[in-house]
């Protein structure tokens, strides 16, 4: 009886110091806790601080995941759209630098272009095919027409064959349906027209070019007005009917600067 008293006793003992145990380890445990809170500035193991570095990590690539995506770059399918090569268009550019650079004598400059213009031109034997062979033909023969008065510093027929060289080429671009019309750029070639019979008092060939003008401009124009150009239509039909009701040869060449600058607009109509 007694040996039993002893045992239940016991138990009570062990019971009573087992539950003060554990709620002086859960003291412990709030204690580390509060400290952890009231110290911030406490350092965090090594291990602790990798962790959370990559919780930072995921969150960061979770929120660039969200971000919209750039719009697309309308260059980009604008290149793609244009089919002419780039040879051609460089040979139609190198022709139009040569009679800007000839207009003002800069001969060094107009035979560095001229180099351009052959190396290019040189490209498109490759390039061009069927019906464009024979304006191919006529452009060769063209450059060494301007191979020669640039080399003579030959100033009226220089600007005169690169002329001509940017004609045949806005010609040879038509199978290649370019983004920007084709009569754009002959617009562009009748504005410096303009400018070179005016020079020579030439009133004959002044109006055979204000008819082909004419013309041009009214092939081009719906196509302006449907991409919302009306001011620029306006624009352009004013100068159009003076330069149909100029008489004198100083007449049309005030009309030619003017004609060309507001080309360059008709120009990024189509940009």
């Amino acid at each position: 009886m007694k040996v039993s008293k002893y045992i239940i006793l016991a138990a009570a003992f062990i019971g009573i110091w087992g539950f003060s145990g554990a709620v002086r380890a859960k003291s412990a445990i709030e204690s580390q806790r509060t400290t952890a809170l009231a110290k911030p500035n406490e350092v965090i193991p090594s291990y602790k601080t990798n962790l959370i570095g990559q919780a930072r990590d995921i969150n960061s690539q979770l929120e660039d995941s969200k971000e919209v995506p750039e719009p697309s770059d309308d260059r980009d399918s604008e290149v793609k759209d244009d089919k002419v090569p780039v040879a051609l268009s460089q040979v139609g550019e190198s022709g139009e630098s040569i009679y800007d650079m000839a207009k003002i004598n800069n001969w060094t400059k107009a035979t560095a272009n001229l180099n351009s213009l052959q190396s290019a031109a040189k490209q498109l034997d490759a390039q061009i095919e069927g019906k464009s062979k024979a304006e191919l033909a006529r452009l060769n023969s063209s450059i060494v027409a301007l191979s020669q008065a640039v080399n003579a510093k030959d100033r009226q027929s220089a600007m005169r064959d690169a002329n001509q060289v940017t004609l045949i080429a806005a010609k040879m671009t038509v199978p290649f349906e370019p983004r920007v019309p084709v009569e754009v750029t002959l617009l562009d070639y009748y504005g410096r027209e303009l400018d070179i019979w005016t020079a020579q008092g030439n009133t004959a060939k002044l109006r055979t070019t204000t008819g082909e003008m004419r013309r041009t401009w009214n092939a081009l124009r719906p196509s302006i007005l449907a991409r919302g150009g009306s001011a620029q239509v306006k624009k352009f039909d004013t100068l159009i009917t003076r330069v149909e009701a100029a008489k004198l040869t100083s007449e049309y060449g005030r009309l030619a600067t003017p004609i060309l600058d507001e080309v360059d607009n008709l120009e990024k109509v189509f940009q």
